[in-house]
């Protein structure tokens, strides 16, 4: 018996220390920006950040360079595959933990046939978008925030009709805290539908340098021209420490009504037109009134969603960032989002910025090494206790 019960203690032990001998020779990353078919590595002006090469995560599918430039390197390069029908990255992220990741494509006729492709988008073997893309000059991306399980998170190409070859031109990760968005739950995953700027020209670039936004997200400018489209005059490159922390270069514009009584209304279109699904929605709201705004000027809104309220606020000069996050909203190929001036305000209701995204039901039967591990150590415990 004796010598069962030190066989036992052996095992645990072994089972214990193994996580951190195997942590010795796994490579886990917080951040990658993979320039998907490139052959150097190279730093983004605008971010700060290095792109380097995808070899290192995939051993299929050939590369190709684009004989058309664009304004985003990433996408002057390519990886397609022309053989099998799914073709996967493998990704080693830390686990558990929340992640951004943005998947970029840009055809560009690279083929020469004319013809764009459509396939399918996975993450871990879930479904996360249909990729259809376009002859068009503007790339396309898909982007979800994402908690691993496993310590290799898988991103696959699948083919879904015959001769629409997939390819892909840049693999993003961005690890995020657990707060932020703080709402969303273990067992999805959500993709993003729209992240918008509100207040600014579409001349004003859609993401920023690190110090001004932690996460490299992208904010599509758009000036509304039924509302006042506002500036504060103020140029600052840090990100608020409110909810998801929001680049003050973004919350330096609004829109806001164009008289005391107005309300803003905002159709959201999601990418799904006849299915049901569940969104997610931010409000980012911050007085926008000039350096020097007149201390007693309020905002008084309510958020109604499809005529339902989810939100009465009050917005004040010389406060901090108002995040609203709005979550779960059953939906159905378009929400009518309407800010509404409320009781005892002095001025007309405002919106800087919004995202919304939908969930994505995720499998969470795949298990880390970490967590198997822990399992044995458990067992081989309790095992020696009876």
């Amino acid at each position: 018996m004796m010598e069962k019960s030190m066989v036992v203690i052996v095992s645990v032990l072994v089972l214990a220390i193994f996580p951190y001998q195997v942590q010795s020779y796994y490579n886990s990353y917080y951040w990658l920006n993979i320039d998907c078919g490139g052959t150097n590595i190279w730093e983004d002006p605008l971010t700060n950040q290095w792109w380097g090469l995808d070899n290192s995560f995939i051993k299929t599918g050939q590369n190709i360079l684009l004989s058309v430039s664009t304004d985003r390197l990433p996408l002057e390069t390519l990886r397609y595959f022309p053989e099998g029908t799914k073709n996967c990255y493998s990704l080693p992220l830390e686990v558990p933990y929340k992640y951004l990741i943005r998947a970029g494509f840009y055809y560009g006729n690279y083929d020469n046939l004319f013809k764009p492709p459509t396939f399918n988008l996975e993450i871990d073997g879930n479904l996360w978008a249909t990729v259809t893309t376009s002859l068009g000059t503007d790339p396309i991306y898909h982007e979800v925030i994402y908690i691993t399980r496993k310590e290799n998170v898988s991103i696959c190409l699948n083919q879904t009709q015959q001769g629409q070859i997939p390819f892909i031109s840049s693999l993003e990760a961005v690890a995020l805290g657990s707060d932020i968005y703080r709402l969303m739950n273990n067992k999805t995953a959500l993709y993003l539908e729209h992240r918008t700027n509100y207040g600014a020209n579409e001349t004003f670039p859609e993401r920023f340098n690190t110090l001004a936004d932690d996460f490299y997200r992208f904010w599509k400018p758009v000036q509304l021209p039924n509302y006042q489209n506002l500036f504060s005059g103020i140029d600052n490159d840090f990100s608020s420490t409110v909810d998801n922390l929001p680049p003050y270069k973004v919350l330096n514009y609004a829109i806001r009504g164009q008289n005391i009584s107005d309300s803003i209304f905002l159709p959201i279109d999601f990418h799904e037109k006849s299915t049901q699904l569940s969104a997610y929605l931010v409000f980012y709201f911050y007085n926008v009134g000039g350096p020097r705004p007149v201390l007693n000027n309020i905002t008084n809104q309510i958020v109604y969603i499809n005529g339902v309220e989810k939100n009465a606020t009050t917005i004040r000069p010389y406060r901090d960032c108002v995040v609203v996050s709005v979550y779960p909203v059953n939906v159905t190929g378009t929400a009518n989002v309407t800010i509404a001036p409320a009781q005892g305000t002095t001025l007309p209701p405002i919106l800087n910025a919004m995202e919304v995204f939908t969930t994505i039901e995720v499998s969470t039967s795949s298990m880390s090494l970490h967590s198997c591990t822990s399992w044995f150590v458990f067992l081989g415990l309790l095992y020696l206790v009876l």
